[in-house]
């Protein structure tokens, strides 16, 4: 092709039409422009589509976290409620002579309320936007702050539950009069149990029951302050569970 238009320019000032050469050299240069042109268009076409896949790849993949964290919160609500109601059943009957427990009944409330659990979640896919600059793959600003401010809640659950899980901990400790050491190994499976003097339930009821009123003061308070801990917890994991049906309803808005 190029040997074909260098043939015509040759041909052109051989013949002396000056006027034509330069008419034929200003319209291939045209022709070369408007090729570049194109060829440009196609790629920037290319590139657009390219982004379009990712952002679609993404946004799927930060669906799929969010309902992975929308499961697990499902199940610390669970096991918060289980709790609370362990934590509020031992209150009562600490206080109470009319609260009627059986050793059996009282060493289950007990296994409930001395659970931890903690929302770890799932934030590596935004993360690693964040970390090689790719959230303005996300084209539309509303969906795009929507995610960040998902995460943003997400990091300050994370650190709640840290400072949760560190004061339970603490408040356990101002219970050490208890030795629930023995008691703990009471319920574990015979092959993991250490006990060298087994101890039953019913050690442990009559342990709890003949506490001096100081202590059980100090036992109530701990599980006061535990549940007020839980309802705290609670109520932050709830609006990041409540954040995040939201924003797995507007990823499939916007992907419609």
């Amino acid at each position: 092709m190029i040997k074909f238009f260098r043939k015509i320019r040759q041909n052109l000032l051989s013949e002396g039409k000056t006027g034509k050469y330069l008419k034929y050299a200003i319209g291939e240069i045209l022709l070369v422009v408007i090729g570049i042109l194109i060829a440009l268009q196609i790629n920037n076409w290319n590139e657009i589509n390219k982004n379009k896949d990712s952002e679609k790849e993404y946004l799927f993949r930060i669906q799929s976290d969010i309902n992975q964290d929308i499961t697990e919160l499902e199940g610390h609500f669970k096991t918060d409620t289980l709790k609370l109601d362990s934590y509020t059943f031992l209150g009562r009957w600490l206080n109470s002579d009319s609260i009627k427990a059986t050793p059996e009944v009282l060493l289950e409330h007990l296994s409930k309320a001395n659970r931890l659990n903690w929302f770890e979640g799932k934030n590596i896919v935004f993360d690693d936007m964040k970390s090689s600059g790719k959230t303005a793959l996300i084209v539309s600003d509303t969906l795009r702050n929507e995610i960040q401010n998902y995460y943003r809640l997400f990091d300050e659950v994370i650190k709640q539950e840290s400072l949760y899980t560190e004061n339970i901990i603490r408040y356990r400790e101002k219970i050490d009069f208890l030795e629930l050491g023995p008691f703990m190994e009471m319920i574990m499976p015979k092959r993991w149990n250490a006990n060298t003097v087994q101890v039953t339930a019913n050690d442990l009821f009559n342990k709890l029951s003949s506490l001096e009123e100081n202590k059980k003061n100090i036992l109530s308070e701990n599980f006061s302050i535990t549940k007020g801990q839980i309802i705290d917890g609670h109520t932050i994991r709830l609006k990041l569970f409540e954040e995040g049906i939201k924003l797995t309803k507007s990823i499939d808005d916007y992907l419609k």
